[in-house]
């Protein structure tokens, strides 16, 4: 390891955990803009546009607009929460209380907003929330908007120079190298969690599988991925052995489509089922198309080895859908995707929610169904969780409306929450078959 050579012969020097497709000699890529903002700088530089191209130039600028205007109106309402709570925080000598926090909202000369952050740090003090969770919360939307404005809608930023390639050409996979790690691995470290976290020591949260080895492969940055990078990182991992791939990513314009579908291919290939999130933009990806998917251009099918996966919650039936979750007949099945607790960096745990958080659910049953029957074909085992999902004919509020109600059926094309016993157990029974 760090030993500076490449040991295995594969392409990469000291790959001992994994790789980064977003870092280089220059540094390693954080923030990055979004897909649609990279293809308006691609079309605005062509001498030339056909009529459909000066149509979808005009679009992506309107949108563009729109978008930084929108950031803009958010980022001082998030300002000026991010402010009370550093003030509260002060006003607690840096470490708060449920006493403290009430002390300050009750003030006279307390403003009406600044009581409502009070008494929002009260609240998330009382159901058990670290601190540090909570100045996370709160400051986070501070961030985001920040950050939309300053890197994602920017059309003037362009980070790619630290790692050294050309993100347009797909000619040579061999650049990046072995700093997985990244500037900030929350989020994998939290999916990595739910798949593959140690069972029954007492600490923190239980991962799904047992049987999980973890390759990690850096590709999403704070903003879009670029295609090139997935397409490539999905060819690494089947070229170095994985046998499930969580893709807890997705954006809503693609770009190297041609390319990426052939890494797609790659996988199905050699018998590697890929785990998707569905998005977390509450519509329709029959409509809304949500980038990378499983539709295969070429043959007009889906791929029999890829699982688009939507995030189920607890609580009442009608509440079973998570309100941010993408639906249609393009997700295959829901999982649990609404507060999920696992892991993050230093030691740590939080709960997040999300189709991201879906995904290595249904990532650690694939996982532990490869372990224990493996003679069951990556499409095989799409099928048993599928299959094998439970299912639910109660109408439930549909993502993205307040009210509105339809069958959950209607939301995936199986109309099931998957389930790691019932998956077991179906596998067993076409082994049985098998022999």
């Amino acid at each position: 390891p760090n030993d500076g050579a490449d040991n295995d012969g594969n392409g990469y020097v000291d790959d001992v955990y994994g790789w980064s497709f977003l870092s280089g000699p220059g540094g390693e890529v954080g923030p990055e803009t979004m897909e649609f903002v990279r293809d308006m700088n691609r079309l605005s530089a062509k001498e030339a546009l056909t009529g459909p191209e000066k149509k979808q130039l005009k679009k992506y600028q309107k949108r563009l607009k729109k978008d930084r205007k929108s950031a803009e109106k958010s980022i001082g309402f998030m300002r000026t929460l991010n402010d009370a709570y550093m003030e509260i925080e002060a006003h607690c000598g840096g470490t708060l209380t449920i006493d403290c926090a009430n002390s300050y909202k009750d003030g006279e000369d307390v403003g009406f907003m600044k009581k409502l952050v009070a008494g929002g740090v009260v609240k998330m003090l009382g159901d058990g929330m670290e601190q540090w969770e909570i100045k996370d919360e709160i400051t986070g939307g501070f961030t985001h908007f920040n950050d939309q404005l300053a890197y994602h809608l920017n059309p003037d930023f362009n980070p790619r120079d630290m790692v050294g390639d050309d993100p347009e050409r797909s000619d040579n996979p061999y650049y990046g190298d072995n700093r997985v790690y990244g500037p900030d691995a929350s989020h994998g470290t939290h999916v990595a969690g739910i798949i593959g976290a140690k069972r029954n020591n007492g600490i923190g949260m239980d991962g799904v599988a047992n049987n999980a080895r973890i390759m990690t492969l850096r590709v999403v940055p704070n903003g879009d991925e670029r295609d090139k990078d997935v397409a490539n990182a999905i060819r690494y991992a089947v070229d170095n052995g994985a046998k499930v791939i969580n893709m807890s990513f997705g954006k809503d314009v693609g770009h190297m489509d041609a390319y990426v579908e052939s890494a797609i291919q790659y996988a199905g290939d050699h018998d590697v089922l890929l785990v998707h999130a569905a998005g977390n933009d509450g519509h329709s990806v029959d409509k809304f198309k949500n980038y990378p998917n499983g539709w295969n251009e070429t043959t007009q099918t889906r791929y029999d080895h890829w699982i688009e996966v939507g995030a189920s919650r607890y609580g009442d039936y009608e509440k079973l859908a998570a309100p941010f979750s993408n639906y249609g007949e393009q997700v295959d099945v829901f999982a649990p995707g609404y507060e999920i607790y696992s892991t993050v960096p230093e030691n740590r745990y939080q709960s997040n929610s999300g189709t991201s958080m879906a995904a290595p659910v249904v990532s650690g049953i694939a996982t532990l169904v490869r372990g224990m029957y493996p003679e069951l074909s990556a499409a095989q085992v799409k099928q048993v969780i599928l299959l094998s999902s439970i299912k639910f004919d109660e109408k439930v509020i549909k993502p993205g409306t307040k009210k509105k109600k339809v069958p959950f059926a209607t939301l995936s094309d199986v109309g099931g929450v998957a389930n790691l016993y019932t998956a077991l157990a179906l596998a067993q029974s076409i082994r049985d078959g098998i022999e």
